[in-house]
């Protein structure tokens, strides 16, 4: 049956047989998701090492009111957070004066940011890690919040040993619209390639809001000084180039979970969405293969399902589609989405994600439309600094 099918029905045969490669990729791609666990060692309550936290602000004096307790109020031992603030800001330095009478371990370092030449959020990093008082260092972002006063307790214990690096989990505080869940869900499928490239030693990027490392490291790598040229946003280079197969570690547990309290809007995520297309220019080849590997495929993936349904619907087509076929391209179909639900249901308990996993086959296809858009307009962007 199956010769005689291609036989008479030969295009209609490679379009399932397309299909069928597809959909096994892209399972195996999502199962490869299943091996990201969340550390299960009880915390070491007597053995906390200090640790400094980097947060470097210009311009953000309601966000620095209403999440800057969340950092200074955590569950741990000893520890600093270093905020490295515009000077030139009398407003943001009034607010800073305030907290700095209420909380001994905070460390405010300043610096008018007009006269320097790298007004960049990398630059004012490296000036607050360089700062810091302690060695082992965690970096956030003022327009989050720690998901619980364990946060540094869970980043300082994974970072230990051989561990030099310690990638963590960062999302988007959950709103009622459909953009936030868009952006979750994209968010949530990056974050979920970069940790498990982190776990089978492949390690290629992070989020800055959420990363610990030891300041060695740092130096031995000149840190991020060396990427000013680079437009890679939040997202860490120096991760790229100074993780090996044995120093890397993530850390994944509920109480580690980073959450951004801004509302998202549609055009900063796009922009951020072009940052990385240009960022992923510096990856390895090994990165870089399987990035595009899940777009490539993704995009086959509904281009070939939606050739073969519609034409077997439409009667206006000259392509005959038999049922035989049909009824495999409508199972493949469902396969793929049955596997993926499961997956990232699972992943998505792991992390405390909700709310979007039944529009992923739409959010996928919103971004099948904007990816052409996407690598279109990052062939013309240029590095800019933070406003």
């Amino acid at each position: 049956m199956i010769f005689e099918l291609l036989e008479t029905n030969l295009f209609a045969s490679i379009l399932v047989g397309i299909l069928f490669i597809c959909t096994v990729v892209l399972c195996v791609y999502y199962f490869r998701f299943l091996k990201i666990k969340p550390n299960k060692q009880p915390l070491d309550l007597y053995n906390q090492q200090p640790i400094s936290v980097v947060i470097a602000t210009r311009n953000q004096h309601d966000q620095l009111r209403q999440n800057l307790p969340f950092f200074l109020d955590q569950n741990y031992a000893n520890f600093e957070i270093v905020v490295v603030i515009d000077e030139s800001d009398k407003e943001l330095s009034y607010i800073m004066s305030d907290f700095e009478k209420r909380y001994s371990n905070l460390k405010i370092v300043s610096f008018e940011w007009s006269r320097n030449f790298f007004v960049s959020h990398k630059f004012a990093e490296s000036v607050g890690i360089k700062s810091a008082t302690y060695d082992r260092i965690l970096l956030s972002n003022i327009t989050t919040r720690p998901a619980s006063p364990e946060w540094i307790a869970r980043m300082s214990k994974t970072l230990s040993g051989d561990k030099k690096i310690v990638i963590g989990y960062h999302t988007l505080a959950s709103k009622t619209s459909f953009i936030n869940a868009f952006i979750r869900f994209d968010t949530f499928l990056y974050t979920l390639s970069y940790l498990r490239a982190a776990i089978s030693g492949h390690s290629f990027t992070a989020n800055s809001k959420n990363l610990a490392f030891d300041r060695s490291i740092y130096y031995d790598t000149k840190g991020i000084a060396r990427f000013y040229n680079v437009n890679t946003g939040d997202e860490n280079m120096f991760v790229n180039k100074a993780t090996t197969k044995t120093n890397t570690a993530i850390e994944i547990h509920p109480d580690a979970i980073i959450k951004d309290q801004q509302k998202p809007i549609f055009s900063e995520w796009f922009e951020k969405r072009i940052r990385r297309r240009v960022l992923i220019k510096e990856f390895k080849p090994v990165n870089r293969f399987g990035l595009v590997i899940h777009d490539l495929f993704t995009a086959l993936f509904y281009i070939i399902s939606g050739l073969i349904f519609g034409c077997f619907f439409l009667p206006a087509t000259s392509l005959d589609i038999p049922i035989d076929l049909l009824i495999v391209a409508g199972g493949l179909f469902f396969l793929k989405l049955l596997i993926q639900w499961i997956v990232f249901k699972r992943t998505m308990n792991l992390f405390k994600e909700h709310g979007f996993l039944l529009l992923i086959p739409i959010f996928d296809l919103v971004k099948l439309i904007l990816l052409p858009i996407l690598l279109f307009t990052g062939l013309f962007t240029k590095r800019t600094t933070w406003k």
